[in-house]
């Protein structure tokens, strides 16, 4: 059994799951906690509330925490938690100040909330997953950047929300895998984003630019938007890759872990939509 490529839609449709319960439960309380701190919108804060707690995050870190987003968007909303400070600079990093930590705290909460009523009767599975997550999280290597810094956080007592935290640890693993195969075959975020959007037949590049250097490079057609046979070829290629660099962190598991690791996982309820 591939347990990375077995464990990768598992990990994902579990995280997803409890990101998706949190806004129709607990968005209206977490808005009105960002209104008081000034803020319009909760943008990036369920990404980085973790290390700003910690005061880990760095600027460094949250670009490749959102490898996907412009680089200059997500240096701008930190300018603005600075500007209404909201974070301050310390020694280890960004870092919220007492004004931001309610509102932090309450993110947390919420997500404890949803993972707890997702969970709460799959005790055996979670007591499962657990101590595996944690021991995959141990083994990846040091150039998987945000992983490693997020797998020194402190970690919550909750059960079901030290499960989740382990779990976003592990597609910080995958991430970085992933981003190393795009890499790989020379191609850019904008390029991916559009290039695996077309390969789930879920087009919505509204810019057009993916689209326009991947149609130049005889990866896409534009009309209508479709990979080309070498567009599908590139990209289950850098499918088959990433799931090749993230098992070299699963091999720390033997075959018996692995499966129990695999069955556990599908057996804890999540969404799939």
């Amino acid at each position: 059994m591939e347990i990375a490529r077995e464990a990768a839609p598992e990990i994902d449709r579990l995280v997803l799951s409890v990101n998706r319960g949190v806004g129709p439960k607990h968005g209206g309380r977490l808005l009105e906690l960002a209104r008081e701190c000034g803020l319009e919108t909760l943008e990036l804060l369920p990404h980085f509330g973790d290390f700003l707690r910690a005061g880990k995050l760095t600027r460094d870190l949250a670009t490749l925490r959102m490898r996907y987003m412009p680089p200059g968007r997500i240096l701008s909303r930190l300018d603005e938690l600075e500007g209404k400070l909201l974070i301050r600079r310390s020694d280890s990093g960004l870092v919220a100040t007492p004004a931001l930590q309610p509102l932090l705290e309450a993110l947390s909460a919420a997500e404890a909330d949803v993972a707890a009523e997702m969970w709460a009767d799959h005790h055996d599975d979670v007591t499962t997953v657990t101590p595996l997550a944690r021991r995959l999280v141990e083994a990846a290597s040091d150039d998987h950047v945000v992983a490693v810094v997020h797998r020194t956080l402190p970690e919550p007592a909750d059960p079901y929300l030290l499960l989740l935290v382990r779990l976003v640890t592990l597609r910080y693993i995958r991430q970085h895998d992933h981003a190393m195969a795009w890499h790989s075959h020379g191609l850019t975020a904008p390029e991916m984003v559009t290039m695996t959007e077309l390969w789930h037949d879920q087009f919505g590049d509204e810019s057009g630019h993916g689209l326009t250097r991947l149609v130049a490079a005889g990866l896409a057609e534009a009309d209508p938007p479709r990979l080309t046979s070498a567009g599908h070829e590139m990209r289950e290629a850098i499918e088959g890759e990433t799931n090749r660099r993230s098992q070299e962190t699963f091999d720390v598991l033997d075959p018996g872990a692995g499966e129990a690791l695999i069955a556990a996982l599908r057996r804890l309820p999540g969404t799939t939509d």
